[in-house]
């Protein structure tokens, strides 16, 4: 389960509202029990990564707009400052950098996963490409079938809606950047 977020349930609500959906009709858009839906609202519940992807590709929205305001254009972001979303035990720390934009049209995060960490991600329908980008460690990465192994410095960018699973295999800490670009 990630880190509580106090924003999740409010803009969850604020999107689901500004659709015009009833919490029955966003539970059939997105895979998410409608009990669910309605806990997230409330605050009562923490959603994991996977259940906001799901939210998110249901609704056909981006990713960051479940999270946190809209950023001002110029923005320094620290790391320290980062509400990170912590996931697989506490193994992958997922902290949003940027945050979606009408004008920029992507997500960007920068994501730790220590040795042993295995995380699969839920298929994004609503992004287009998905671009990752090793900054230290090397990262196993399964597209499909397909099984990558990219080192620090190398990148390898995707179709963000095929199955897709994050992999450590090492004995070092792996870190890397994830750049989403929403259609």
């Amino acid at each position: 389960m990630m880190s509580q977020l106090p924003k999740v349930g409010q803009n969850l609500r604020r999107l689901r509202n500004s659709l015009g959906l009833s919490l029955d009709e966003a539970s059939k858009l997105t895979g998410v029990s409608k009990a669910m839906l309605g806990q997230i609202e409330r605050g009562e519940s923490s959603p994991t990564i996977s259940t906001l992807w799901k939210i998110s590709s249901g609704l056909k929205v981006n990713f960051t707009s479940l999270l946190d305001d809209e950023q001002n254009e110029l923005v320094l972001v620290k790391k320290d400052d980062i509400k990170a979303i912590k996931e697989e035990e506490g193994k992958m720390v997922l902290y949003p950098i940027f945050q979606f934009s009408s004008k920029s049209g992507i997500d960007v995060f920068l994501v730790e996963l220590d040795p042993g960490c295995k995380h699969i991600s839920a298929t994004h329908k609503n992004v287009l490409e998905e671009m990752v980008l090793v900054i230290e460690g090397t990262l196993t990465l399964k597209v499909e079938k397909e099984i990558y192994e990219i080192k620090a410095g190398n990148s390898l960018k995707f179709d963000g809606s095929l199955n897709h699973t994050y992999m450590n295999k090492g004995n070092e800490k792996v870190a890397f950047h994830n750049i989403e670009i929403y259609k």
